[in-house]
């Protein structure tokens, strides 16, 4: 029996201010893999199709996507999207021979044979711009392969704070992370790790002391968590902090740690696509419209380039630009995300480096453009 508790706070904290806008790309994004025990048409269909499905969950950061009513019209478009497939053979490794007696040797018939593999792992590949169209088409918002690395401050049981090298006590939470194609480090707890964080500060949640361990590690977003063990139950505290002045945070229980771990994973990713504006939804929503100018812009390539970006920006369905002079481009955005949301993914994709940032006062308002330059 699971029992989730979900509080969302967000604090403005008056603390030292740590830069954090690390993004990474995500690898093999559009490819995926699943296990079948023969080879035949049947089987590939079948597997290219939850192959598939596992494709859009990536795509998309959530698995919202295939409870939707048109998921099914989705799958169905896998065999036109697919650019490559295959079957690897699993064997498992042959039995030892049998001890010689004395000294004869076996003859050639009480040798083993060749084993013959009882399973294939089936592995496909799908055109990344091909299966975006199609979820746009579809009314959704994927996720672009650049996503924000979160780091993971964790403690288990008031022990110590679990490292990367430890894999198996954080396998769950890796694993689910990956499959919603969600960026996670944990730290490598090394001499430098241990001198600037303790236990302690985990447990009691002092984000100035965590802020400034984590910025070796250049992370986006920080989530710390807590978990401990009551009876039966483990129940985790997280907390996901953001530049060192604001944090969100809720509360998960489960009787299962690996089920509760996988929790938190599937909790982060949500919070992550609500932040973006993203939403692991559908675009369809409040139509804002935010203007952005550009400076910087001296080519061809570069308004290509700008273009491109602010097009493949996941909370925005529509791009048009209004005024256009001495190297400076102003665009109207027709999004359903927040100026907040919208800064936050710009600043993800590292093409556009912002010239003033918003404030909370600017939040509460449409506000003049956005301004940004094209980084080069």
């Amino acid at each position: 029996m699971r029992l989730i508790y979900l509080t969302v706070l967000a604090v403005w904290l008056a603390l030292p201010s740590v830069a954090l806008a690390a993004s990474v790309v995500v690898p093999d994004l559009y490819k995926a893999d699943v296990v079948t025990t023969d080879r035949n048409e049947s089987t590939r269909q079948a597997a290219l199709r939850q192959v598939f499905a596992k494709v859009l969950v990536k795509a998309m950061g959530s698995d919202g996507v295939l409870q939707a009513p048109q998921s099914g019209l989705l799958l169905d478009r896998a065999q036109a999207l697919v650019t490559l497939y295959r079957f690897e053979p699993i064997v498992a490794p042959p039995p030892a021979p049998p001890a010689p007696i004395g000294d004869s040797t076996p003859d050639a018939e009480a040798r083993p044979t060749e084993p013959r593999p009882t399973e294939y792992r089936f592995i496909a590949e799908f055109d990344p711009r091909a299966v975006q169209m199609l979820l746009r088409d579809a009314g959704f918002a994927p996720w672009p392969p650049r996503r924000p690395l979160t780091l993971v401050w964790l403690t288990l049981d008031r022990g110590e704070i679990v490292s990367g090298e430890a894999r198996e006590q954080i396998q769950a939470f890796v694993s689910e992370a990956a499959r919603m194609g969600l960026p996670v480090v944990f730290p490598s707890m090394d001499l430098s790790d241990q001198q600037a964080i303790q236990p302690a500060d985990i447990q009691g949640l002092f984000t100035d002391q965590i802020m400034q361990a984590s910025g070796r590690y250049d992370p986006a977003k920080v989530l710390v968590g807590r978990i401990e063990r009551g009876g039966s139950l483990w129940s985790a505290r997280w907390a996901l902090l953001d530049s060192g002045r604001q944090y969100r945070s809720w509360q998960e229980t489960d009787s299962s740690l690996d089920a509760l771990l996988a929790t938190g994973a599937q909790t982060l990713g949500q919070r992550l696509l609500a932040q973006y504006g993203i939403g692991g939804g559908t675009v369809e929503g409040a139509d804002n419209r935010v203007e952005l100018a550009v400076t910087g812009v001296r080519s061809v390539d570069d308004y290509g380039r700008v273009l491109n970006f602010l097009t493949d920006l996941p909370p925005v369905s529509g791009v048009a630009l209004v005024q256009a002079g001495s190297g400076r481009l102003v665009y109207r955005l027709h999004t359903t995300a927040s100026r907040e949301q919208l800064r936050q993914s710009i600043e993800l994709g590292r093409v556009l480096v912002a010239d003033d940032y918003a404030t909370p006062t600017d939040l509460l308002g449409p506000g003049g453009p956005m301004n940004y330059s094209l980084n080069r």
